[in-house]
């Protein structure tokens, strides 16, 4: 069995028979290596994934209520990025502003996928600025010095 094999073996293996518990304790990770079909197969099979299809993507939704949300963005053939898989990561932090970032796996046009990395963290960015207005907002609504 090849090394590529083995590791998609290995993620099957840990996503179906861990505890639900155990693997929501950290987000879960793309392994590049596992390629297009084996991260599709992988995301699916996560404990308490919920599935969805919007423009161009098949997604699945896992998390870890008040600690993090992990969106994993599977392209459909035809995105113009396809075959491609991206995870957006949001964590939230110590201050409550949850902070987003994304990491993909390309299959196909490099130049498509760049394009798409460039969009996920160009969200990323506009998350992270919207919850920390929001954060403000609640902080400045608490304190005894709001008019």
């Amino acid at each position: 069995m090849g090394a590529r094999r083995r590791r998609w073996a290995l993620a099957l293996a840990s996503a179906l028979l861990v505890a639900p518990a155990a693997v929501r304790a950290a987000p879960p990770n793309l392994d590049c290596e596992l390629g297009y079909e084996g991260l599709r197969f992988y995301a699916q099979a996560l404990p308490g994934a919920e599935t969805g299809h919007e423009g161009g993507f098949d997604f699945v939704t896992v998390s870890e209520p008040d600690r993090w949300i992990a969106r994993i963005f599977i392209t459909t053939p035809s995105h113009a990025a396809h075959p491609a898989v991206v995870q957006r990561t949001q964590r939230k932090q110590v201050t409550d502003v949850w902070t987003a970032d994304s990491k993909g796996c390309g299959f196909g046009n490099s130049g498509q996928f760049a394009i798409l990395m460039n969009d996920m963290k160009s969200g990323d960015t506009e998350l992270t600025n919207a919850s920390r207005v929001e954060v403000e907002e609640r902080k400045r609504e608490k304190s005894p010095l709001a008019p």
